[in-house]
């Protein structure tokens, strides 16, 4: 074997353990038409009580966020009020696809200590079904 060959086998990276943000591809998002923009569908049934997503958070403190009604608005969540610098959060993965309903399929806990939100099935769940949580605020928007 060369020196060449050597060198470049010897600078292969090791493998790195990779933790999927949406478990077994069990969920998706497309666009839609009814006026609601875009939307998380399950890809198959989902029981009861199953983690649909772990998504990781990115903490925005107070001082650097404006309120003014332009991005990232609409895609902030309010995060630990009791931490300076991490007052809101944008969460990443699908948090921010899925739609509000008054009847929620799914729930999502905010994990604080991991800076995550876990998403989790509130009943079961039929394959290509819309998962919506219950956004718990005043709507800025027509329910459709």
């Amino acid at each position: 074997m060369s020196a060449v060959a050597k060198s470049k086998t010897a600078l292969k990276p090791k493998p790195v353990r990779r933790q999927e943000t949406v478990r077994d591809a069990a969920v998706g998002w497309r666009s839609m038409r009814n006026g609601k923009g875009r939307g998380v569908f399950a890809h198959r049934a989902l029981r009861k009580g199953e983690v649909v997503e772990i998504a990781p958070v990115v903490p925005i403190g107070k001082k650097a966020f404006r309120h003014n009604g332009e991005a990232p608005d609409g895609y902030v969540l309010m995060w630990n009020e009791d931490v300076e610098g991490q007052e809101y959060a944008m969460a990443l993965g699908y948090v921010m696809l899925y739609n509000h309903s008054d009847k929620p399929n799914i729930g999502l806990e905010s994990q604080e200590s991991n800076l995550s939100i876990t998403v989790t099935a509130l009943r079961d769940i039929k394959d290509g079904e819309e998962l919506c949580w219950n956004y718990n605020c005043d709507l800025w928007f027509d329910e459709v």
